[in-house]
């Protein structure tokens, strides 16, 4: 197949997408009462991970995750478990942690008046304890947060109502188990502050119709755009993608994983997007209705079989290098609908079905809301 033909014409993948057309009226992407509903009803009734696991290798290791108005402390137990805990003193609210680490005496004092926490979160000394209602003391604890470690990273979740991880990532779970996550290593990172809200952020990243315009020069001769083949697995969503020279000269063994780049929305804002060895993984944390803060990570493997370890590295290198080129020409996209999003000319988004993943996502976020969907 190549990617000249008609503009009209469709392949047989694209005849496959699986959701019609729909529209999407723009105060989904401006209004501050939807934000805010958003960060309650969406952000804090899901998984998402927040930190490679690496970042806490060490017993009593920390380290501090400050996102969606929430900060949360991630600590490294004596006996290898990972604990997380909200980042507040129970006393009179002060923040008790900053930056990250590791906690040689395994005690946080708050800075305000003196209240002591153990790597978990337990309150272990007040000054002047007589004067408090001893029954408010008694197992008086920063709030736990749910956290479980899972393909090399910790993943939160801010509700006692949510399924268990495993449950909620479902098809997306059992996709990116065959990776064996657990044996990678986060090799870079990097984060950039976007004038658009989450949800164009998580939009733009979501489709391939775009590859041919923005990424002209950087991703157009690599991946063949035209044949992705979309699938919808409410709450998420993914897609495979043929690497031009190599899908069709890999080992065809059923797995897709092995010959494709892969690419995986884990409701509501995380992408994984998994060559067979690699993959770039990044997060859209809101900040305000207009703002958003892009969280970004490039994982690699182990050589591959044959490759020197100085030439794995270089090739790293390479790949983080181009994922940033292409982050800065959506960047750069995105950074501009700040500039026109107050237009009386932008009244709504139409979605074709090659853009079938963002009608889906849009959907889960109407429903989670309580909203009509897109139509």
């Amino acid at each position: 197949m190549t990617q000249t033909r008609p503009d009209t014409e469709l392949t047989t993948a694209e005849q496959q997408y699986p959701l019609p057309p729909s529209l999407l009226g723009k105060s989904v992407y401006t209004d501050p009462d939807r934000y805010r509903r958003e960060l309650t009803e969406i952000f804090h009734h899901a998984w998402f991970p927040v930190h490679p696991s690496s970042d806490v290798a060490r017993p009593r290791d920390y380290v501090v995750w400050d996102q969606i108005g929430q900060s949360i402390v991630i600590t490294r137990l004596p006996d290898g478990a990972v604990s997380a805990w909200h980042n507040v003193c129970q006393h009179r609210g002060a923040r008790l942690v900053n930056g990250s680490g590791n906690c040689g005496n395994a005690r946080f004092t708050c800075p305000w008046h003196g209240f002591v926490y153990g790597l978990d979160g337990v309150v272990a000394s007040v000054p002047l304890r007589g004067s408090f209602d001893a029954a408010e003391l008694d197992g008086l604890r920063a709030p736990a947060v749910r956290n479980q470690e899972w393909g090399g990273w910790i993943w939160l979740c801010l509700s006692d109502d949510v399924p268990p991880l495993l449950d909620y990532l479902g098809v997306i779970g059992e996709e990116l188990s065959g990776y064996g996550l657990e044996g990678f290593t986060t090799k870079f990172r990097t984060s950039v502050r976007l004038t658009a809200n989450w949800k164009i952020v998580v939009d733009g990243f979501n489709e391939t119709w775009h590859v041919p315009f923005t990424h002209k020069d950087t991703l157009a001769g690599l991946v063949m755009w035209r044949d992705a083949i979309l699938k919808i697995t409410p709450p998420h969503s993914w897609m495979t993608l043929p690497i031009r020279g190599f899908t069709d000269k890999a080992l065809r063994d059923g797995d897709h994983r092995a010959s494709h780049l892969c690419h995986y929305l884990v409701f509501p804002n995380t992408i994984f997007s998994c060559f067979p060895t690699h993959l770039q993984m990044w997060s859209a944390w809101p900040i305000s209705p207009g703002e958003t803060l892009l969280t970004a990570y490039e994982v690699v493997g182990p050589p591959p079989d044959g490759m020197p370890a100085d030439k794995w590295e270089r090739h790293n290198r390479r790949d983080w290098d181009q994922f940033l080129e292409v982050l800065g020409e959506d960047a750069e996209v995105i950074n501009g609908l700040a500039t026109v999003i107050g237009s009386l000319g932008f009244r709504r988004n139409m979605f074709s079905t090659a853009e079938s993943r963002l009608t889906a996502f849009h959907e889960e976020i109407a429903k989670r809301l309580g909203e009509g969907a897109p139509r």
